[in-house]
């Protein structure tokens, strides 16, 4: 493949994967494996898309801050877990084998593909389950299943924006608005830190990585704007197929 053609690929990937994030999740269904298509080892082709669609989840973050209502104590709470988890995730990633991360990438995007197909089924059944409140509690408690999150997303990353979505319902939330803006804002954090910690491990390639952030931060700002207008039924039924038949491509490949 010529590399130009590769470039438009990458870019376009990108601003798809970062309107998707923004509008529903699973962008990383998009920027993953076109990365690995382009000839990236998946340990580098998940070094770059972290850091790449950083500046998208910025951009689309700024387009919820209105819908935020949480205090500024609970918002440092969130954040600190977010940034801490990207941090030891992204450490785990550089320190541990790349052959165990190529192991555990089908199972990966198996496991985010399931939780993104059968997402409305299951915030339904934790809103069905617990008192509803209008914005995030601070609670102790709730630090040790943020925090793995954090981790989870600093290794890998895929679905956990819905992951994040799914947590809040557990705990109560109801607003979608300020879920979205929570989820996007900690999601921003946790990218961001693992960008910052993975951008001298060797594992970034920058000609790749410079081509898809132009991408991440159009589809970012845009598809926050999006997020009140779009059909997302629509939207997500497509990224289930899409994200069905990568997740079948990487088992099929091992």
């Amino acid at each position: 493949m010529e590399q130009y053609t590769i470039e438009v690929l990458l870019f376009f990937a990108a601003v798809a994967g970062s309107v998707l994030n923004a509008v529903a999740g699973g962008g990383g269904f998009i920027a993953f494996p076109s990365l690995v298509f382009a000839g990236a080892s998946p340990v580098s082709a998940n070094a770059i898309s972290t850091v790449a669609l950083w500046p998208g989840n910025i951009a689309s973050a700024k387009a919820f801050h209105n819908d935020i209502k949480a205090s500024r104590r609970t918002l440092i709470y969130l954040l600190f877990i977010s940034g801490l988890g990207g941090f030891l995730g992204a450490m785990l990633l550089i320190l541990a084998s790349s052959k165990t991360f190529e192991f555990l990438v089908p199972y990966f995007l198996l496991f985010s593909w399931l939780l993104f197909s059968f997402s409305s089924k299951i915030l339904e059944y934790f809103k069905a389950k617990k008192q509803t409140q209008e914005s995030f509690s601070y609670d102790h408690k709730k630090f040790a299943p943020l925090l793995l999150l954090g981790i989870y997303g600093g290794y890998f990353g895929a679905g956990l924006g819905m992951m994040v979505l799914t947590v809040f319902t557990f705990y109560g939330m109801k607003s979608l608005n300020e879920m979205n803006g929570l989820k996007v804002l900690m999601v921003a954090v946790n990218n961001g830190v693992a960008a910052l910690t993975l951008l001298f491990s060797g594992l970034i390639d920058w000609h790749f990585t410079l081509v898809m952030i132009a991408g991440a931060l159009i589809g970012g700002y845009y598809g926050a704007s999006l997020t009140r207008k779009i059909n997302q039924d629509i939207l997500k039924k497509i990224i289930i197929i899409i994200g069905g038949l990568i997740t079948l491509y990487f088992f099929t490949a091992k």
